[in-house]
């Protein structure tokens, strides 16, 4: 017994995703200086900065999409660096890249089943029971199942482009810039949205330039600038450390 309770203990300390020594290039430009972090089971991690800082860089590394100068990417305890996007969602990490990336021309129900093709078929649930679960969790999208996605509010995108990465399901959802153009009572449906899925226990990684409306949300808060890592704490910056961080003077090497 207490060879299997120190087991399980070890595999409970077990990060969900690690990331480790990871930079990013474009030719000769560095765009990401080499960043570490853990991500834990049900937990949220908020990656602020200003336009250029390499938060998007940062989640298209993450997600197979732009290959790495440095490091290592682990998702639970497996290694998948070299594992291209496609079979990264399979694995558990899916993202909602910055705009929407909705496919025009295609209906909602469309997008919607493209989402739920991406899932390992073992974990698929019906269609049908797959659809239902995002129409409670957005009930704008069954009252526009049928619509033209381009014929949808800001809003209701950016809530379609979540449901089609649920649909995955993922282990990890990543989100660049979810708030980017949105109204504010749609940036506070979309932030309720995400405040209940962490709630039910999905691991997220989340970018954005300011901070955003999750104030009772557990998190880890990163902050990059000019591709560095200058803030890594269990907490929200202070509007005068967030400042400092974007307009101070860069930290010395």
């Amino acid at each position: 017994m207490l060879a299997a309770g120190a087991t399980a203990s070890h595999a409970a300390a077990e990060p969900l995703l690690r990331v480790e020594n990871l930079s990013v290039q474009y030719g000769g430009v560095l765009a990401l200086q080499p960043i570490g972090f853990e991500v834990g089971e049900r937990s949220l991690t908020l990656v602020l900065g200003p336009n250029g800082a390499g938060k998007s860089s940062l989640l298209r590394a993450l997600g197979g999409a732009t290959p790495l100068r440095s490091g290592r990417v682990v998702l639970a305890g497996r290694d998948v660096t070299t594992v291209p996007a496609f079979r990264r969602v399979r694995l558990g990490i899916a993202l909602v890249p910055e705009g929407r990336g909705r496919l025009p021309t295609l209906s909602v129900r469309d997008n919607l089943i493209l989402g739920w093709n991406s899932a390992r078929p073992d974990l698929r649930d019906t269609q049908g029971a797959a659809l239902e679960e995002m129409f409670e969790l957005f009930p704008m999208l069954k009252e526009r199942i049928d619509q033209d996605c381009n014929t949808l509010s800001g809003g209701e995108m950016q809530m379609l482009a979540i449901a089609r990465g649920l649909l995955a399901k993922p282990r990890v959802l990543m989100l660049d810039e979810p708030s980017l153009g949105l109204a504010p009572l749609a940036i506070e449906r979309v932030y309720q949205a995400l405040a209940v899925l962490n709630a039910r226990g999905l691991a997220m990684i989340i970018v954005e330039q300011k901070v955003v409306p999750l104030p009772h949300v557990p998190l880890t808060t990163l902050v990059l600038h000019n591709g560095r890592l200058r803030f890594q704490e269990p907490r929200y910056p202070s509007d005068d450390e967030l400042a400092e961080l974007y307009l101070g003077q860069e930290a010395q090497s």
